[in-house]
């Protein structure tokens, strides 16, 4: 067959045959389609989902050129998703074929959409969704003469690069670690590339998922990129806006968004360039540089490397774990779709018969975390059934509430069509982090970031109900991870961050949540920029002895190595010796960090906490105050503070919200060795109780970091 180069005005080079021309489901102006590429690694290529949550998208268009006038045979890759949703239909010039696809096939296969007569040149494609239900096409072609029917996927990486771009490091996967990673370098100077599959940056963070980002933030740097609301909330888009700023006025980092990556290029056992599909241009894109970073959450770069990996779960006879099962399975934790309704003020019609059977029984309008499927499942190969099983649980159990007059104005406004995953592929670096390393709080000399979350393991309430989970969540309080799980035993060349760092199942349990996994990425960036530096792998930042200086890089107090910013301060904390704490209190662990020592105290109204404050010698100090990381779904705390020294009282006011987790200044005082200080709920607080944590005092002449 003669092949031809079709070059559109649009940009979009579209493979063609004689007898054959092909139209990628990237080629398509969206409309109120979606391009999916989540799931591109099974299925072999991006495809458009009509994701409308039960009302009917605009239509995607594309335009193709035709070589030669006559009759051509349209094919349609698609599948059923489910019986009774998922229909569509396809319009040439607009023209409707006569076939409805997304109703034949559960597999994906390509649909005869029978002949159309067509002159030569310019072609225009619709995609006209009839139910707003989640029909998928994964593109179309046009064949004539004896061209048999196509088989598989339109290739869409079966060719070498066509760009190539050089970087001093190439981190690929722009979750929260991803980020922080590239930000990390780029600000110690590297010239940095963010390899994102997606349209924006924030991976689970994102407004397309809507998790909120839980665990301890540590870094100023997470406390940039982090995500700044709750679970579902629309406000997350605004997260999104801030995060793309922030990282667009760094001149030392370059995003490509919507590049999905694909494969490696290898020299010996290094990597030398991740190869990528730029999915808005349809052509593939080589990255090259000596250090690379894997933060896609799947370990994916990883895999493609031959590096170690683990899937499952360890067995308590392997790694004598005790919240471990007895034996090793291919178990993990699932993956969520979390989603909302909202009042409309009029009514909002829906109905999904065909998915009220998946519902088993339950009527809901909202459903968070534990929406979860997967446990079981391969979801690296399923990824798309995981997905569709929680999306028919949605549809039906919102179908089944949308009977009860009282939801008649309720409309479905929050429902991902992006899966969050929790766990999939874990690689393996020197250091395998595990449950001991957090009950037993390690104090590794290579320590370069914290955590405070529980150890959250999830299982399925009911197997009549298996897309409902509950969690185990013991506590431990603030333990520490190591600088050597964060690069690949046996890719010299390779960091990772983010859910596949080296660790077992449950050693996962508590790091994987957002916050503590971007600490990694801060982590990950500052190693790359002192490899690059000195001209060392990964593994020998370590092993020749560099440890130290890159936890002085990213500052703060380590195991061993406390942080010479704060030698003159002197701390007092909730759990410290000789503090009084009347009333009614109870004592908190703190999931999300940023607290003094391992929790806090939260008292009732009118409960006060008492503490002697470490003054050697009378001076003049700076008062300083920390309180764990609080979320806007509090009340806000305010606390009147009595501060009693040498027979004077002083009264303060402190407003704990504002950059909580971080030490805040309260006051400059005079005080001597008798000072003591006094914690109630202050009048205006609209908090339910009064938290007690930390202070600190710092000599006036000698303060010093933050």
């Amino acid at each position: 067959m003669k092949q031809l180069a079709l070059l559109l005005a649009t940009g979009f080079a579209f493979a063609g045959f004689a007898d054959r021309v092909d139209v990628h489901a990237n080629s398509f102006r969206e409309g109120g389609w979606k391009l999916d590429v989540q799931f591109m690694d099974v299925m072999g290529s991006p495809y458009l989902i009509a994701h409308g949550l039960g009302f009917k998208v605009p239509d995607a268009v594309a335009e193709t050129t035709l070589p030669a006038a006559g009759a051509w045979r349209v094919w349609v890759r698609t599948r059923r998703w489910v019986d009774g949703a998922g229909a569509f239909k396809v319009l040439v010039n607009g023209r409707e074929l006569a076939p409805t696809f997304g109703r034949g096939a559960k597999a994906w296969g390509w649909e005869d959409g029978g002949t159309v007569d067509c002159a030569a040149g310019a072609v225009e494609v619709r995609l006209r969704d009839l139910d707003g239900f989640d029909g998928r096409c994964a593109g179309i072609v046009f064949c004539r003469g004896d061209e048999p029917a196509p088989v598989g996927a339109i290739a869409v990486t079966d060719r070498a690069p066509e760009v190539t771009q050089g970087f001093d490091f190439v981190v690929v996967g722009g979750g929260l670690p991803g980020c922080c990673a590239a930000v990390a370098a780029a600000r110690r100077g590297l010239k940095v590339a963010l390899v994102q599959d997606r349209p924006v940056p924030g991976g689970n963070a994102s407004g397309e998922v809507r998790v909120w980002s839980a665990g301890e933030i540590r870094y100023p740097l997470v406390n940039e990129l982090r995500g700044k609301f709750m679970n579902m909330r629309y406000e997350n888009a605004f997260s999104d806006s801030d995060r793309v700023a922030i990282m667009e006025r760094e001149p030392n980092l370059k995003m490509f968004l919507f590049h999905r990556a694909y494969g490696v290029e290898k020299n010996g056992d290094r990597i030398v360039a991740v190869k990528a599909l730029d999915v808005a241009r349809n052509r593939t894109v080589a990255f090259r540089a000596p250090l690379f970073c894997d933060t896609t959450g799947d370990g994916w770069v990883g895999f493609w490397a031959g590096a170690e990996y683990r899937y499952g779960r360890e067995g308590r006879d392997e790694t004598g774990e005790k919240y471990a099962p007895e034996k090793g399975d291919r178990s993990t934790l699932g993956s969520s779709i979390m989603w909302q309704s909202s009042e409309a003020g009029y009514d909002i019609p829906f109905s999904a018969p065909w998915a009220e059977p998946y519902a088993c029984g339950l009527s809901r309008i909202n459903g968070d975390w534990n929406w979860e499927f997967g446990l079981d499942q391969d979801i690296l190969a399923s990824g798309e059934e995981v997905r569709d099983r929680v999306l028919l649980a949605i549809y039906g159990a919102f179908s089944n509430a949308k009977k009860d007059p009282a939801n008649a104005h309720r409309r479905l406004v929050t429902c991902p069509f992006v899966l969050g995953k929790r766990e999939t592929r874990r690689l393996i670096g020197d250091h395998v982090f595990c449950e001991q390393d957090v009950t037993g709080k390690t104090q590794f000399d290579d320590a370069v970031a914290t955590g405070s979350w529980s150890i959250d393991l999830h299982y399925t309430i009911d197997p009549k109900v298996p897309f409902l989970t509950r969690c185990e969540q013991p506590h431990f309080g603030r333990y520490w991870l190591p600088y050597r799980s964060l690069y690949s035993k046996n890719v010299p060349n390779l960091f990772m961050a983010g859910r596949c760092f080296s660790c077992t199942h449950v050693g996962l349990g508590s790091p994987r949540v957002m916050n503590t996994l971007a600490q990694l990425g801060c982590a990950v960036g500052e190693a790359a920029a002192m490899c690059a530096k000195g001209g060392y792998s990964p593994r020998e930042l370590y092993t020749k002895g560099h440890a130290r200086e890159l936890q002085r890089n990213l500052g703060g107090d380590f195991p061993g190595n406390p942080d010479p910013a704060k030698r003159d301060w002197r701390y007092v904390d909730d759990e410290t010796k000789g503090v009084e704490l009347r009333g009614k209190w109870r004592w908190c662990w703190n999931c999300s960090g940023g607290q003094c020592g391992d929790g806090h105290h939260f008292g009732s109204p009118d409960s006060v906490a008492v503490y002697p404050l470490p003054v050697e010698k009378a001076g003049r100090y700076h008062l300083k105050g920390i309180v764990p990381h609080l979320f806007n779904r509090m009340d806000m705390p305010v606390v009147a503070l009595t501060v009693v020294s040498g027979g004077k009282t002083t009264e303060l006011v402190w407003n704990q919200y504002p950059e909580s987790g971080f030490w805040r200044e309260i006051a400059v005082l005079d005080l001597g060795p008798d000072a003591k200080l006094e914690v109630r709920r202050a009048p205006s607080s609209t908090c339910r109780g009064v938290i007690a944590d930390g202070y600190a005092l710092v000599p006036a002449d000698r303060i010093n970091g933050n």
